[in-house]
């Protein structure tokens, strides 16, 4: 593409017209000579009808003539006309059941000859490379075809019965070469048409494009070769396109000059402007340096502040953790009173049941010191029964002796049971005293279970006292904590304040130095811009 656009206009024109001329004659041509083929093959078909119908009438002329067994040289002569390759006549089965098989010539070679037929139905086809047209037409059984009744020879096969069929092949090299010639003459007619428009086409852009631009191309050179003067125009001819390019060129350098003669102007005030632009820098920079120097001591007084803060956080967070120690000990130290509260209580519980069982046994021991003394009166009256009857049976001598014996029994059980009853009485006085001193155990165990729990409750009650203090504490201190914290996230938001005060100063301080490069590269592009600019006359 960049060789193309190097080279000069008329030449790309011709080529441009080339490049139409040549598929347009290239697609004429090919069409005509398609069109020309057509038009051949279409007679090369009339004509292999027109043959099959000759041929036929040849035959049927013989068969009336009683000459058909000279058949061979009549298709011998057809076969010598021109582009007539091979002919053959076919026999049906209908016919050859009727007059017999016929020589090999006379028989379907293959599957298309035996396919028409079988079907009636005409086979016309171009062979693949167009040289040969190939024919099968089959004939049939009618009263009237070509002048002639079939019938009267062959009255075997029914009446519109395939009787046999045509065979031939038809040359077209001379269709092909004279549509051949006919392309070449077209394309030699379209070559010797072209010339003329392509040398009027060369000398209009020659005379009316080419021209003009070579003028306006040395005018522009002799303007960017001269020195500097904005007063040169160019030759504008005619009002075409390059006539306005010209005016429109010349326009552009009036409106050039002008804009030089600005430039010169504001280049002056450019120069000023960098020079007052260079005192102010040199002021910032001072500002900037004095910034920088009290940011710096800012920076390092909230450093110092948030360091206190987080430590006031730190002792602020271990007083919390101490009095959640302290909290906790309270509260396991109440749950202890508690319980031992609730032990107490069952304790004293279980000491009053212990004492009113102890009552009922010393009750129950009196009512059995009174059945012992029921028990000792009846001892001691039967002892005396006993005695007054062992007196009688004395008495009564012999007679008495048995009874006498009873009685002495009967004494003896009562001495015994007087002993027993008063160890026994012995025991329950020792009971007695013993549950009496019980009682006053369990009294005494009673109320000093009462004073414990007295003084588990006034415990409890000291301990809820000290676990309200702690909570109070550990507000403050959580207070005391959300307060430092507070503080210190403050003083980091004033310390990233003043970092980003810090980054912003040092970015003025950048700034400004690079103002200050600016301003005096802006004073030298100025004098260069003056300079430059003083070249050009206008």
């Amino acid at each position: 593409m960049r060789r193309i656009n190097d080279l000069p206009i008329w030449m790309r024109l011709l080529g441009a017209m080339w490049l139409i001329l040549i598929p347009a004659w290239t697609g004429l041509i090919l069409w005509a000579a398609d069109q020309q083929r057509q038009t051949a093959i279409d007679q090369a078909k009339a004509f292999t009808s027109t043959l099959h119908e000759m041929t036929l009438a040849g035959l049927t002329t013989m068969m009336i003539t009683g000459t058909i067994s000279q058949r061979a040289a009549f298709l011998d002569q057809i076969i010598e006309l021109r582009n007539v390759k091979d002919l053959r006549v076919l026999r049906s089965k209908n016919v050859s059941m009727q007059y017999g098989e016929g020589t090999n010539h006379e028989k379907p070679r293959d599957e298309i000859e035996r396919r028409v037929l079988e079907t009636g139905e005409t086979y016309l086809r171009l062979s693949d490379d167009g040289s040969l047209l190939r024919a099968v037409a089959p004939a049939f059984a009618r009263k009237e075809y070509l002048g002639k009744d079939c019938t009267m020879c062959h009255s075997m096969p029914p009446q519109d019965s395939v009787l046999g069929a045509v065979s031939m092949e038809i040359e077209l090299d001379e269709v092909n070469a004279d549509v051949r010639m006919f392309a070449i003459k077209i394309f030699s007619m379209a070559a010797l048409l072209s010339l003329p428009v392509l040398i009027v086409l060369y000398y209009f852009t020659q005379r009316f494009v080419t021209r003009p631009l070579d003028e306006m191309t040395r005018g522009l050179e002799g303007i960017a070769s001269g020195d500097g003067d904005l007063a040169c125009r160019l030759s504008a001819k005619g009002d075409d396109e390059i006539g306005r390019a010209c005016r429109a060129f010349n326009a552009m350098m009036d409106n050039f000059r002008d804009l030089i003669r600005r430039i010169l102007d504001s280049t002056q005030q450019l120069a000023t402007a960098a020079d007052d632009l260079a005192s102010i820098t040199e002021r910032t920079n001072a500002g900037v340096s004095q910034q920088r120097t009290e940011v710096d001591q800012l920076a390092s007084a909230m450093n110092e502040m948030s360091a206190t803060a987080q430590e006031v956080a730190r002792s602020a967070q271990h007083g919390s953790e101490a009095t959640h120690a302290a909290q906790g000990a309270a509260t396991s130290g109440k749950d202890v009173v508690s319980g031992t509260m609730n032990r107490i209580d069952q304790l004293a519980s279980e000491v009053q049941n212990a004492a009113e069982v102890i009552r009922e046994l010393g009750h129950d021991s009196e009512e059995i010191g009174k059945v012992l003394d029921v028990i000792r009166g009846v001892a001691e009256q039967t002892n005396l029964l006993a005695l007054n009857a062992a007196i009688e049976a004395a008495r009564a001598g012999e007679a008495g002796r048995g009874f006498a014996v009873v009685a002495d029994e009967v004494r003896s059980l009562a001495n015994r049971t007087q002993i027993s009853t008063q160890e026994i009485q012995s025991m329950i006085e020792r009971l007695q005293q013993a549950s009496r001193r019980a009682v006053s155990v369990m009294e005494d165990s009673q109320q000093r279970a009462d004073q414990s729990r007295a003084s588990a409750i006034e415990a409890e009650g000291s301990l809820d006292s000290i676990t309200l203090a702690v909570a109070t504490i550990n507000d403050v201190n959580t207070q005391v904590a959300s307060a430092a914290e507070e503080q210190s996230a403050v003083a980091e938001e004033m310390n990233r304040n003043v970092s980003s005060i810090m980054d912003a100063a040092e970015g003025n301080a950048q700034a400004a130095h690079q103002t200050t490069e600016a301003s005096e590269q802006l004073a030298r592009l100025a004098a260069d811009l003056q300079s430059l600019v003083g070249h050009f006359k206008v």
